[in-house]
């Protein structure tokens, strides 16, 4: 990942790693709380209507258990990558009808460039594009052995 993305998954604050809510708008939210406590999202409120309608509009779910909503918005004032994972699954509507128990939230302010901002979404997918990867984000233990596979990934 580029240095804008990977330091905030450093923050263990922005890895929940077992959801135990059932639906998608309870987990953005959730999500979007978690940046809004380290001080990424300045208008929460905005940012999950936000989130919420390009899900109404396009489900997020990219398939084999993976969603990786995104959003490029005023209420963001820092660029992050949120991770969650729920062991037993989400309906997040995808495609393929799998459940999704990987979430990968990417957030950028407006200010930054819809290339930049791309560049992270397109990252998040390549974390995520091989089964052996994903599994490895399912049974990395803390926010070490998260950072630890994503390095990995991405090297």
């Amino acid at each position: 990942m580029t240095a804008v993305a990977l330091p905030s998954v450093l923050d263990s604050s922005l890895f929940l790693p077992d959801l135990k809510l059932k639906k998608k708008e309870s987990v953005l939210h959730e999500m979007v709380c978690a940046a809004q406590r380290i001080r990424a999202v300045r208008d929460p409120d905005l940012l999950h209507e936000t989130l919420l309608r390009r899900e109404r509009w396009c489900s997020s779910a990219v398939g084999k258990g993976v969603a990786i909503p995104h959003a490029r918005s005023l209420g963001v004032t820092l660029p992050r990558l949120i991770v969650a994972r729920s062991l037993r699954g989400l309906d997040w509507g995808a495609a393929d009808g799998l459940p999704v128990q990987l979430v990968l939230l990417v957030l950028s302010p407006s200010e930054s460039s819809g290339e930049a901002h791309l560049e992270q979404v397109a990252q998040a997918i390549a974390i995520t594009r091989l089964q052996r990867h994903r599994q490895r984000l399912l049974e990395a233990v803390g926010i070490e052995g998260l950072v630890h596979v994503m390095r990995e990934v991405e090297a």
